[in-house]
């Protein structure tokens, strides 16, 4: 490539990089990237790179023009990556390297990586009641309670294998010795090769909770103080938002997962412990006038999954009174009989 021709490239991708290319300038640039060599390209680009790496973030109505205007889909960018061309090829494919500044350039001195943010998550919800099976690529299988989401990227498992939580999910690790599986709630990440183990992170709830029924879980908080903890079976860890605690006690895992199980089964739990199972299960709020209780030990299992039931024979062991506050068993309020 000639010096002019290495000219006009750095212009186009000024233009590109400032928002300002039209769709005929964006369909030349990619003509010119087509035909230049991999280490011409590399010297334009690494004169360049310093332009792109203080770029500033692009409003999202800027964007959502410079996208339709380009015609660009998505599809487009999901390329092999092979040789040094094929990543600025998909660079200049993808309107998304203007917007967020965080997809970064492999090069071959700076050994940089690129993200493409272009490649969409992918996200799983669950209803508002009951439970929903997820298999990820991998062959992993999660089980969502109501009110959950999970969260991952299209090219998941290629590289890594990260996923978002939002609720509570059971997850059955597919075994990669490659490949860690990270569960991300926002609070601490959940790190395995292959195990059982259930994750409780609701948004609006104060703990984020990790009970291991099977396999090995490294657990790191991501919010100081930073704290890491290795978790064997029948053991739990719990995070209280409010105050950063991270506390690390024994379990027997039947509270933890009675949502997944038609029967419920309790052995010496609070009676804190069984409405937090419930409302787990059947998205169920109580309000408990006398906190004391919540401490009461309760021993018993149920093979019904009525609430009703559960709380009328609840009712007669602890003799206190409930009420439906909302005519839909949504919300409970249990006061002194």
């Amino acid at each position: 490539m000639n010096i002019i021709m290495d000219k006009e490239v750095a212009r186009l991708l000024e233009k590109f990089r400032s928002g300002r290319i039209t769709s005929e300038e964006f369909q030349k640039l990619k003509s010119l990237m087509e035909i230049t060599s991999d280490q011409e390209l590399k010297d334009i680009l690494m004169s360049e790179w310093d332009k792109f790496d203080h770029y500033s973030p692009l409003p999202d109505e800027k964007i959502e023009k410079l996208y339709e205007k380009m015609n660009i889909k998505g599809k487009e960018i999901r390329r092999n990556r092979i040789s040094f061309k094929n990543y600025w090829m998909q660079i200049a494919a993808s309107i998304l390297f203007i917007i967020a500044g965080s997809l970064t350039v492999l090069t071959y001195m700076q050994n940089k990586t690129i993200s493409s943010l272009a490649e969409q998550n992918v996200v799983i919800r669950s209803g508002d009641y009951g439970k929903s099976l997820v298999t990820l690529p991998d062959g992993t299988i999660v089980y969502l309670n109501a009110k959950s989401s999970l969260t991952y990227s299209q090219d998941f498992g290629r590289e890594s294998r990260n996923v978002e939580l939002s609720g509570e999910g059971f997850f059955e690790v597919k075994k990669d010795i490659k490949k860690r599986f990270t569960v991300k709630t926002g609070f601490m990440d959940i790190t395995v090769l292959g195990t059982k183990f259930n994750v409780y992170a609701y948004q609006d709830k104060d703990i984020v909770e990790m009970s291991l029924v099977e396999g090995s879980v490294n657990i790191e908080t991501v919010l100081p103080p930073y704290k890491n903890i290795n978790v064997k079976p029948n053991e739990k860890v719990t995070y209280y938002k409010k105050t950063g605690e991270l506390k690390h006690v024994s379990t027997s895992n039947e509270s933890e997962t009675a949502w997944m199980k038609k029967e419920l089964v309790f052995r010496s739990e609070t009676l804190g412990n069984v409405f937090d199972c419930l409302s787990r299960k059947f998205g169920v709020t109580f309000n408990v006038e006398d906190k004391s209780l919540l401490d009461d030990i309760y021993t018993g299992t149920f093979d019904d999954e009525n609430i009703e039931s559960i709380m009328k024979v609840l009712k007669m062991h602890y003799n206190f009174n409930y009420k439906n506050e909302d005519g839909i068993n949504s919300s409970l309020k249990i006061s002194p009989a």
